[in-house]
């Protein structure tokens, strides 16, 4: 009977399929590689991180050709065979050297298990607590041994790995592909550091050796590890294409956990989700849950070698007290690297400089200088056989167990796991806290001293707690906006408190109080109002707008020209709105009358707040407002815009629909052989003329010559306030290596030097 049920899909032999070694590997590598990995990257080589994720698993490939090598020769265990090639003095230090890193290891990995789930999923909640937590359910998920841990990973791969790759897809619509350039601007050292980082996440492969024991066709065994390496390392790439394309290699290098933040960046239609970053967790709760459980069993295992070498036997119960007696280590290493920051950072460095040489460099050690034994040698035993009370001889190997009591205990073990994140994931949510709380959907900054007092009043006032989780719309009185000390102490504070969304739009306005004072003739809540005002703007794009995270960014990038919206009432317009127009009505151009023209066909909402301006965030700061026609220009330039109506002539209306935009920087010869820098704009698309008339002879070549004036006249409207409505700066890494390094260090300087020309092909309909 026992014979047919060890032949079974789930028999109890303790074995495991190659399969499930490609699956326990996976999770392995994602764990920390998908938290630490992106920014470590991107600190250390930018733009060409991506390189050193390639040489990193190339490396990979070619050290596993090494371990293959090194298993054909194995006839006992992994750590039996470091005795019997080493001797059993060397033998027994390096056992210590591996039961040290992997306590370690787990321990870092429970450190960071904890830290996330702090940080992300529950609050006001003990750290000591969360840990206690994710150690008693390790220790009740090693029950099951490696084949009932093996189990319940191969059943949640895939409910895993499809929500991860549908997020992922979401957020590619949010990449920025210029963010990606230039490449090839990092020198080798730190590319050979990249490299390093990515070997460090993959150092784990080596486990191989330890599961060559467990795998029933021991011939798959490295074949799984390489499978696993090219899905792992194929998801570090296209993660890290995402998250460079997402904030830009600047901003990335500065972030603790890009990947959770990702989702806090894209934008989901509609709205009724403003913390998508919590679905993100589902993946590092299982993968770093799977990377603990892995670095108890192996010690526990080695913990088991040296008692079998003692005369003992652990088995059963003794084996479960040995995983407990290793994980209250786990919590106390654990607890000190959360108290201590100098010892976290010495365990970090242990780790990383001596851990991962220290396992990589053993097995090759032994691929060079060992001597393998022959393939047909017969195995030495170092020990006897024992046996249990009731008569089942056991050699090295567990008693089969009854297979029914097991596979329920597997079963148990995939259902707590899955209740505790459901209960992590859903907490704070009954009703007797939803009573206590308040949840504003827009946060006024006013002109203040000091931020951080003001949020903190703001925070304990009434007798509600303050959520900000359903935040939509953040709105600054200008004059504070301009001071720039405030504005990067305000975004600081603001990018550290986790429950304020980055998706949340940014306004600008001239009096919060003023504004709050229209709310009573609204149907809607203010902010409500105001991001409805953004999404239901007619043929623009809801990524021309300004969020909070784009704003993070920036601090750090420096690359985008934003445009703010401009908050005001109609009919009471500001002073500072005011000087701008004064400045706009001195010229002559045809932008000025096209400007009035359509000032006269605005309808008037009085006693109602609409967008009358922008203010221009460049280089992270400030930098004045400019009029909607202006924005509205650099929008369709940008390709923000869906359609694009203007005013060619005082009764000539024109409709662009479908129009692409594409810009590049040139040098071009002018008068006197002088060079100047041009940066041309091709519009292609489809339009028609609303009202007017223009001949059918003409109507091509009339109405392109036109629209080239228009917006010539809007660009160089905007290079008199220094502001560039086609946001070249940004391009210069993949259109113009020359100009990137020239302006790199100078970047106010790009404004004065260029030109822009636009150059419109527009085919127009036939009436």
């Amino acid at each position: 009977m026992l014979e047919e049920i060890g032949g079974s899909m789930f028999s109890e032999n303790n074995q495991i399929s190659g399969r499930q070694v490609f699956r326990l590997l996976t999770y392995d590598f994602l764990g920390m590689g998908t938290l630490l990995l992106p920014t470590m990257l991107a600190d250390t080589a930018g733009r060409d991180g991506i390189f050193c994720i390639l040489a990193g698993i190339l490396s990979t490939f070619l050290y596993l050709k090494l371990l293959r090598y090194l298993l054909k020769g194995m006839k006992t265990s992994y750590p039996d065979f470091l005795k019997q090639k080493c001797g059993k003095v060397c033998g027994y230090v390096l056992w210590g050297g591996y039961f040290l890193y992997f306590i370690l290891m787990a321990s870092y990995t429970a450190y960071l298990f904890s830290t996330l789930m702090l940080n992300g999923l529950v609050e006001n909640v003990s750290f000591y607590l969360v840990l206690m937590l994710i150690l008693l359910l390790a220790f009740y998920g090693m029950a099951g041994g490696i084949e009932g841990r093996a189990r319940v990973y191969e059943i949640l791969f895939w409910f895993l790995m499809i929500p991860l790759f549908l997020m992922l897809f979401a957020a590619c619509r949010e990449v920025k592909p210029a963010y990606w350039s230039p490449v090839f601007v990092a020198d080798g050292k730190e590319v050979l550091s990249g490299s390093y980082y990515v070997l460090f996440c993959y150092s784990m492969v080596s486990i191989v050796l330890f599961l060559k024991e467990y795998v029933a066709d021991r011939r798959k065994c490295v074949g799984a590890a390489e499978k696993a390496v090219w899905f792992s390392g194929g998801v570090f790439a296209v993660l890290y294409l995402i998250l460079i394309g997402l904030f830009g290699a600047e901003a990335l290098a500065q972030m603790k956990f890009p990947a959770v933040t990702m989702m806090s960046r894209v934008q989901i239609t509609g709205g009724f989700l403003k913390r998508t970053d919590a679905f993100m967790f589902s993946i590092w709760f299982f993968t770093l849950y799977a990377m603990l459980n892995s670095m108890v069993f192996y010690s526990g295992n080695l913990a088991a070698k040296v008692i079998r070498d003692c005369g003992g036997y652990l088995e059963g119960k003794k084996r479960m007290l040995t995983y407990l007696i290793l994980l209250l280590l786990v919590y106390g290493v654990t607890v000190l690297l959360y108290r201590n920051q100098q010892f976290l950072d010495r365990v970090t460095f242990l780790l990383w400089r001596i851990g991962t040489p220290f396992v990589v460099g053993v097995p090759l050690l032994l691929c060079v200088f060992g001597k393998m034994p022959n393939r047909g040698m017969e195995e030495r035993r170092t020990e006897k056989c024992r046996t249990k009370k009731h008569g089942v001889e056991v050699c090295g190997k567990k008693e089969n167990r009854d297979e029914g009591k097991k596979c329920k205990k597997n079963v148990r073990v995939l259902v707590l796991v899955c209740f505790l994140f459901g209960c992590l994931f859903l907490q704070g949510c009954n009703v007797a806290e939803l009573e206590d709380k308040a949840f504003p959907v827009l946060l006024n900054i006013r002109d203040q001293d000091d931020f951080q007092n003001v949020w903190l009043n703001h925070e304990y006032a009434g007798n509600k707690e303050v959520d900000y989780n359903h935040l939509k719309v953040v709105l600054i009185e200008r004059s504070f906006l301009e001071k720039e000390a405030e504005v990067e102490d305000m975004l600081s504070m603001l990018e550290q408190e986790k429950e304020v969304p980055w998706n949340a739009y940014v306004m600008t306005t001239e009096s919060c109080d003023r504004l709050a004072q229209t709310e009573g003739e609204l149907d809607v809540l203010l902010g409500n109002y105001l991001e409805e005002l953004l999404e239901n703007t007619s043929g623009i794009d809801q990524k021309a707008y300004p969020t909070l995270g784009m704003l993070y960014e920036e601090r750090a990038n420096h690359l985008e020209t934003l445009y703010i919206p401009f908050v005001d009432i109609e009919g009471e317009q500001s002073g500072a709105v005011e000087d701008d127009t004064e400045k706009e009505e001195q010229s002559a151009t045809v932008w000025d009358d096209t400007e009035k023209e359509e000032e006269e066909q605005q309808p008037v909402m009085t006693g109602k707040p609409q967008i009358t301006a922008y203010e221009v965030w460049k280089r992270g700061r400030a930098a004045g407002l400019v009029d909607t026609d202006t924005a509205r220009a650099a929008f369709f330039t940008q390709n923000f815009a869906d359609d694009y109506t203007l005013q060619l002539a005082p009764e000539l209306y024109v409709k662009v629909d479908a129009a692409s935009c594409r810009v590049k920087e040139i040098e071009k010869i002018g008068a006197g052989g002088l060079t100047g820098q041009i940066v041309t704009v091709t519009v292609t698309g489809e339009g028609e003329i609303l009202s007017g008339t223009v001949s059918a002879s003409e109507k091509e070549q009339l109405l392109n010559t036109r629209m080239e004036d228009y917006l010539n006249a809007a660009a160089t409207h905007a290079l008199e306030k220094e502001t560039d409505i086609t946001n070249s700066y940004r391009n210069l890494g993949a259109d113009n290596r020359t100009w990137y390094f020239k302006y790199q260090n100078t970047p106010a300087a790009y404004e004065k030097d260029i030109k822009i020309q636009y150059l419109v092909k527009i085919n127009w309909k036939s009436e």
